[in-house]
């Protein structure tokens, strides 16, 4: 199993930039909320989501996403 799952990859090519960053700041906020709440379930479920966005973010910078998204380009 490879590092970044189908579902990070989908969301690195559907989501802007900063989409992306937008949802990890808003899962950072809900994470913060949680904690100072003392809700684990809650905690738990924004830090999955967190991870999900973080991943996406990474994502984008590597090179074989750069190779994937110059070659639908050149096709088009």
């Amino acid at each position: 199993m490879g590092f970044f799952t189908a579902k990070h990859k989908r969301m690195a090519r559907k989501c802007s930039v900063r989409d992306l960053e937008n949802g990890y700041l808003d899962t950072d906020y809900d994470m913060r909320m949680a904690s100072y709440e003392g809700n684990v379930k809650a905690l738990k479920k924004a830090m999955k989501v967190h991870k999900d966005y973080e991943r996406a973010i990474l994502y984008q910078n590597t090179p074989n996403y750069f190779k994937k998204i110059n070659k639908k380009r050149k096709k088009k």
